[in-house]
C-alpha cells in the first residue's frame, strides 16, 4: 500500500488527572526496580497481581432489568455522533450503541453477523456481496434498505464529510445497491482489512433520507442521528449529558437493553469520577482511571475488572529529532515492566513491537510470537550497552524535549520515569505539557511539532489485525511516520499482506517485515495497556475487553441481582 488513505487516529483519553507525588513516584520506581532485577517479574507493588493477571472478555451476565443507567464516557463529551466523523474514545462507544454496523464486534475480538447475515468474495477477492438482513426497522419506523447501506458506507469516502474512517476505503472502487438486500463492493485490488472494519463505526449504517435531510447537522445535538440500534437517541445537552432509550423494536432479542433509559456524563476530572463511582450515583465507567485503581479495586461499593485491550502505550519520534541509535538507546533503558506495576498499578505489560501480541493473528500465533522472540529488544535493563551505543554520537549530546498532554498525572508519572532513565545513559530530556487542542495538532500538523523530539502517546487499533496500526506508520506516506523512514521491503511486504487472505502467509510477510522495521524504532513501544472497568455492585453485564467501543456495550448491563 503506497498511500495509507485518510488518516484515523492516535487516540486518548483526555484530562482525567489525580495526584501522585513525583517523590513517591520515584521511590517507588526505584524500590520496583531494585525488587524485579531484570525489569520484568510480575510482582505487584501496590496493586493486585492477581487482578492483574486475570482478564476476563465480559463481566457475570444481568439478571434483571434497570429502570435507570447511570454511565461515564470515557473520555468526556463527544465531538460528533456522526459515524464518519468518529475517531475517539467516547463518540465510537455512543455511535456503537446507537447504530448498528453490517458486522459485530464480539468481546473476543472475532466479529459475526449483524445488518450483513452474510458475505461472500468474488473471483480474485475483487468485490464483496453482501446479504443485508430483512425485517429491520430505523427508530422511525422507516425499513432498512440496501440503499440505505450502500449510502452510508459511501459517506466515508466524501471528502466533504471529513470522513475520519476514509482511510479503510482507500482500495474501493465502487458500493451499489443491486437488489432490497444486497450490496456489493467493488475493490480497485484485494483489501483483507476491510471486511473486519465493518464491525467499527466504518461500517454503520444510518437512514439515507434523514442524513440528507439533516445535512452538516446530522450527529450534532441539534440535528441528531437515525439508526436502528439498541437504544434511540432522546436527547444530548451540550456540556452535560446525554440521553438514550431503550429501542421497544429492536430487531436482535438477544440485545435488547435491559435498562430503559441511559443517562451518559461527561465526566472527565479524575477525582470528581472516583468520587461519583463510589457514591453510585455514576454507576459504571470504562477506561477506569488508572491514577486510582488502587483505591477502586478496595472499595466495596464496586467491582474492577479487567480485559483484553488493543490499546498501546509508546514514544513516538519526531524530525528532526533523536536518531536511530539515540532512540535504541532510550528503548534499552527504559524499565516497562517497573512502569506497568508502578504507573499502571499492573493494568498493563510490557511491550517491545509496534503490534502488541493481543493485536496478532489468533490463528498464526506461533509465527508471529516466533517473529517477537526473535526480535533485538531490551528485555533487562541494558545502561552499559545503551551508553556503548550512543557513545560519539553527536546527536545524543543534543536536548529532548518530549511532548506530553497538560494536566494527565499518568502522563506526568510516565514522563518522569522516562526522563530519569534517560539521564542514567547522558540524554538530557524535558517535559513539555501540552494544552489538548495543542497536543492534538501535533499529531496532524507538523508546524505543531517544532520543537518537541518525541511525543508520549496512546494509541490503539481498531480490530485485531496489525494491518489496522501499521498503514499509519511503516509508509513513507503515513501520516504518523515523523522520521521520514523508508524501507522498500517493508512497504512491499505490508503492501501484500493487504491482499492475502491466506491467513499463514499474511502473517510471514508482516512478521518479515516487522523484523525489518522495529531496528530502526520508528515507533519506541512500552506498555500494552489492559480494559479497565468499574461497575457497582448492583449492576453487571457489560463487555470488559477493549471491544467494547464497537458493540452496544451497554445494552446488556443490567441488575446484578
Amino acid at each position: 500500500m503506497s498511500d495509507p488513505g485518510t488518516p484515523r487516529r492516535v487516540s486518548r483519553s483526555l484530562g482525567r488527572r489525580a495526584a501522585l507525588p513525583l517523590t513517591v513516584l520515584a521511590l517507588a520506581v526505584t524500590a520496583a526496580a531494585c525488587s524485579s532485577g531484570s525489569g520484568t517479574s510480575a510482582q505487584s507493588t501496590g496493586s493486585s497481581a492477581a487482578t492483574a493477571a486475570k482478564l476476563v472478555a465480559t463481566s457475570p451476565p444481568a439478571k434483571g432489568d434497570l429502570s435507570s443507567l447511570t454511565w461515564d464516557l470515557p473520555a468526556g463529551e463527544p465531538t460528533t455522533l456522526d459515524y464518519v466523523k468518529a475517531g475517539d474514545y467516547s463518540p465510537d462507544m455512543v455511535i456503537s450503541n446507537l447504530c448498528d454496523s453490517l458486522l459485530r464486534l464480539n468481546p473476543n475480538f472475532s466479529y459475526s453477523p449483524n445488518l450483513a447475515t452474510s458475505w461472500t468474495y468474488g473471483p480474485g477477492h475483487m468485490s464483496l456481496t453482501f446479504t443485508i438482513r430483512s425485517g429491520v426497522t430505523f427508530w422511525d419506523g422507516h425499513p432498512l434498505t440496501a440503499q440505505d447501506v450502500a449510502y452510508s458506507l459511501l459517506r466515508n469516502m466524501n471528502p466533504k464529510n471529513s470522513p475520519v474512517n476514509g482511510g479503510f476505503f482507500t482500495n474501493v472502487k465502487s458500493i451499489t445497491a443491486t437488489g432490497p438486500h444486497t450490496v456489493v463492493v467493488q475493490f480497485s485490488r484485494p483489501d483483507e482489512l476491510f471486511i473486519k472494519e465493518m464491525s467499527t463505526v466504518a461500517g454503520d449504517v444510518s437512514e439515507e433520507p434523514f442524513t440528507k435531510a439533516k445535512g452538516s447537522s446530522y450527529g450534532t445535538a441539534q440535528g441528531g442521528v437515525m439508526c436502528s440500534g439498541p437504544f434511540e437517541l432522546v436527547k444530548w445537552s451540550p456540556g452535560q449529558s446525554i440521553t438514550l432509550k431503550a429501542n421497544p423494536h429492536y430487531w436482535n432479542k438477544a440485545l435488547e437493553p435491559r435498562a430503559k433509559t441511559v443517562t451518559l456524563d461527561f465526566i472527565t476530572d479524575t477525582a470528581s469520577l472516583v468520587s461519583a463511582l463510589k457514591s453510585g450515583s455514576v454507576q459504571g465507567a470504562f477506561e477506569a482511571p488508572i491514577s486510582e485503581l488502587p483505591a477502586l479495586e478496595a472499595d466495596p461499593s464496586g467491582t474492577v475488572y479487567q480485559g483484553k485491550s488493543l490499546a498501546i502505550y509508546e514514544l513516538a519520534p519526531n524530525s528532526p529529532g533523536p536518531d536511530a541509535k539515540v532512540r535504541a538507546a532510550l528503548s534499552m533503558v527504559l524499565d516497562r515492566s517497573a512502569m506497568a506495576r508502578v504507573v499502571y498499578h499492573n493494568a498493563a505489560t510490557a511491550n517491545y513491537a509496534l503490534i502488541p501480541p493481543p493485536a496478532w493473528d489468533p490463528t498464526a500465533i506461533g509465527t508471529y510470537q516466533a517473529a517477537y522472540n526473535a526480535l533485538p529488544k531490551a528485555t533487562t535493563v541494558n545502561t552499559a550497552a545503551a551508553k556503548k551505543m550512543i557513545a560519539g554520537d553527536p546527536q545524543a549530546s543534543q536536548p529532548i524535549t518530549l511532548g506530553i498532554l497538560a494536566g494527565d498525572q499518568t502522563e506526568i508519572d510516565t514522563a518522569t520515569l522516562i526522563q530519569e532513565e534517560a539521564a542514567t545513559i547522558g540524554l538530557k530530556i524535558s517535559i513539555k505539557q501540552l494544552q489538548p487542542l495543542q497536543f492534538s495538532n501535533a499529531f496532524y500538523v507538523p508546524s505543531a511539532r517544532k520543537g518537541l523530539g518525541l511525543i508520549l502517546t496512546k494509541g490503539y487499533l481498531d480490530v485485531a489485525d496489525p494491518l489496522d496500526y501499521l498503514g499509519l506508520i511503516v509508509f513513507p506516506t503515513s501520516i504518523f511516520n515523523w522520521t521520514h523512514y523508508s524501507n522498500p521491503t517493508v512497504t512491499k511486504d505490508v503492501t501484500q499482506a493487504q491482499q492475502t487472505f491466506d491467513n499463514a502467509r499474511r502473517a510471514q510477510l508482516i512478521t518479515s517485515a516487522q523484523a525489518l522495521w522495529e531496528p530502526a524504532h520508528v515507533i519506541i513501544p512500552m506498555l500494552s495497556l489492559h480494559e479497565v472497568v468499574f461497575m457497582n455492585k448492583a449492576i453487571t453485564g457489560a463487555p470488559v475487553s477493549f471491544a467494547y467501543i464497537y458493540e452496544p456495550s451497554l445494552a446488556t448491563v443490567g441488575s446484578s441481582k
